[in-house]
């Protein structure tokens, strides 16, 4: 499995509308794309980009803290998790369409989730 780069860095936030105020009036950081049905923003921040999510919609907002996921960005993600499965990681989802990316979730030792994002448009 190649990585490619960072893809994201996401953050769990009970203050969404403070949280994207901070990020894009105070700090003048651009927003990438949103899912506003879902509370979810991306923020590009240069070298990677932060997505803000609102802890009150987003999935599996009760199991960690503040830092969700680290999502890292590969050409396929299909290759990428069965290669995971081959070395023993411990997969939490499967590769799975969501919007217009393919993902899929998996932990390091200590637990921590971490996200593989397979988005052709960080290919162009």
């Amino acid at each position: 499995m190649k990585l490619k780069a960072t893809h994201h860095v996401a953050i769990f936030t009970q203050n969404f509308a403070a949280m994207e105020q901070f990020y894009t009036g105070t700090l003048g950081l651009k927003v990438t794309k949103r899912w506003d049905p879902r509370t979810i923003i991306f923020i590009d921040i240069g070298s990677t980009t932060i997505e803000l999510i609102g802890r009150e919609t987003a999935p599996g907002r009760l199991e960690t803290g503040p830092i969700h996921h680290i999502a890292l960005h590969v050409a396929d993600v299909d290759s990428a998790h069965a290669e995971l499965v081959a070395r023993g990681v411990k997969i939490k989802s499967a590769p799975a369409n969501f919007e217009d990316v393919r993902i899929c979730f998996f932990f390091d030792p200590d637990g921590n989730s971490l996200e593989l994002v397979e988005d052709p448009r960080r290919d162009e």
